[in-house]
């Protein structure tokens, strides 16, 4: 089952890049990154987020949340390290699914320009791996994944400065 929207049109090096908002089904996608047990932010957190999955092989977002102040290079670096799982795997195609990390109130704009950053870094490898699909459970993350698709050499610079 397709999204409710879907972006398409990027390309990294070697990857097709596309943005779905709504994507239910993933038995289609060789490696996925979802959530597993993230808690909502809350006092006392007794609530946990966990995405099922159809997917040949899934991978999940460490427990992050708003308050861990390493956040970006968590998000940047389990993105880096999904890819370079997919290439043993000789995947052809890797879904980012960010339902866990949105719930867990970290920054829409941080989350879409870390996977994006290690998209772009990726994009380097000759591998099979081919088709990144990042799916976005908010209008506001899909924005921000459009934003930062749009403006990765902007972005790219900005991390290089920093």
């Amino acid at each position: 089952m397709r999204g409710i929207i879907v972006l398409e049109g990027w390309s990294l090096g070697n990857l097709i890049v596309k943005v779905e908002l709504g994507y239910k089904d993933d038995s289609d996608i060789d490696v996925v990154v979802k959530a597993k047990d993230i808690e909502l932010e809350r006092e006392k957190a007794t609530i946990t987020v966990r995405e099922n999955s159809n997917a040949k092989e899934v991978l999940y977002w460490p427990g992050i949340s708003l308050k861990n102040p390493d956040r970006r290079a968590v998000i940047y670096s389990t993105a880096l390290w999904a890819m370079e799982t997919a290439i043993g795997l000789k995947a052809r195609k890797v879904g980012f699914f960010t339902m866990g990390l949105e719930v867990s109130r970290i920054p829409s704009w941080e989350v879409a320009e870390e996977i994006v950053r290690a998209i772009a870094s990726h994009s380097k490898t000759v591998c099979d791996l081919n088709k990144i699909l990042l799916v976005a459970s908010s209008p506001i993350q899909l924005s921000s994944f459009q934003f930062a698709l749009n403006n990765i050499k902007t972005i790219s610079n900005e991390r290089a400065i920093s």
